[in-house]
């Protein structure tokens, strides 16, 4: 075995240590690409309406795109979203895979309104919104601020849902109570939020913020994170497309 060169170990100790680093900042990147999407530093750690609901978050996501359009443009578009409404606006492989996934059907989600719907524009502080068939989950309203934010929390197992009996007055809060028993949940809220900008634009931001079990839950944050940032701001997008186009 030959000779090693007088150079080669501080060498090799470079290249680790370089490898090293270059999985450090990666690392970061990941993470703060998993929490923070479109926003800077201001809006990702400045507070917005609904950060009272869940004041100690054990995750926090928060995502935003500047719409060509004034809050009352948008606003409606927020107003009529949900399942067998207007639509969450999300692409439509991510709808058919938790429609299976999570919902285990095969069907697809109805597709996103393309159009405002008179019928859906009414959003008040208690109102349930389905999030899937049959209410297998859902989004209780918390605050409605026209045009410029809606709050809406959700107690859900991170893999079935929250199925409720809608004609049961009873069932929305039975079933959260029996989550919370089991200790695997995940309780969020989830808001939208527009902020005036000159030139008749809007900041749409959306955050998340939410508790969860079991405690081992947090080895899914990131990848979880990391999905939402990329649904997440496709939804956003999509919204500024029919917020720019014709008015409908």
């Amino acid at each position: 075995m030959g000779a090693r060169g007088p150079g080669r170990g501080p060498a090799i100790a470079t290249a680790a240590a370089g490898g090293v680093l270059a999985g450090w900042v990666l690392g970061a990147v990941v993470r703060r690409f998993s929490v923070r999407t479109g926003v800077s530093d201001e809006e990702a750690f400045g507070s917005l309406p609904g950060d009272d609901v869940i004041p100690h978050p054990m995750v926090e996501w928060t995502r935003g795109i500047t719409v060509q359009g004034d809050p009352e443009r948008v606003w409606p578009w927020l107003a009529q979203m949900g399942y067998g409404r207007g639509g969450w606006y999300t692409p439509e492989s991510v709808d058919l895979l938790a429609n299976r996934w999570v919902f285990g059907q095969k069907r697809p989600f109805p597709a996103s309104a393309n159009r405002l719907l008179p019928e859906y524009q009414q959003v008040e502080v208690g109102d349930l919104i389905c999030d899937g068939p049959d209410y297998a989950s859902y989004f209780r309203v918390h605050r409605v601020d026209p045009p410029h934010a809606l709050v809406y929390r959700s107690i859900r197992h991170p893999r079935s849902g929250s199925k409720i009996d809608i004609t049961d007055p009873d069932s929305p809060s039975r079933v959260e109570k029996q989550l919370r028993d089991s200790e695997k949940y995940f309780d969020f809220t989830w808001t939208p939020v527009l902020n005036q900008l000159a030139g008749h634009r809007t900041r749409l931001l959306v955050r998340t913020r939410g508790n969860y079990g079991p405690r081992t839950s947090p080895l899914l944050v990131i990848p979880l994170g990391l999905v939402d940032a990329t649904y997440g701001v496709a939804m956003l997008r999509a919204i500024a497309r029919r917020v720019e186009g014709p008015t409908p």
